[in-house]
């Protein structure tokens, strides 16, 4: 099985990031001035995006305090510590509570993702 936070990082791509369905590898080899690196990124299918979606709404309902800081951490990109900073609060109590959630989360997903490798590079 992929790792938690790789999959989290996967879903954040899929649902962050302004995506057509078309993606290709952003390559430029040839045209000056085009970036030359490859994009690899790791994105979920749609299905795969919508289990880990249910997964985090459950969290959200079970607890909105774990749901915030998982959240704030995967989709807005807000460090553990900066959080800890604007609530106040140890920056290890806000780790614990995001491996909290991340183990909350994989104990929804562990059977849909038990294959490694099932979701893609794009």
């Amino acid at each position: 099985m992929r790792e938690t936070k790789d999959i989290l990082t996967a879903w954040k791509n899929t649902r962050i990031l302004k995506r057509m369905g078309t993606e290709y590898p952003s390559k430029s080899a040839g045209i000056d001035g085009a970036p030359m690196d490859f994009d690899y990124r790791q994105y979920l299918t749609e299905d795969e995006a919508e289990i880990v979606d249910n997964a985090v709404l459950r969290l959200k309902s079970d607890n909105i305090e774990h749901w915030a800081v998982l959240t704030s951490f995967y989709l807005r990109e807000i460090s553990c510590s900066k959080q800890a900073r604007i609530l106040g609060k140890q920056t290890t109590e806000i780790t614990k509570t995001l491996l909290a959630a991340e183990c909350f989360i994989r104990g929804h997903i562990i059977e849909l993702f038990s294959k490694s490798g099932n979701f893609k590079n794009k």
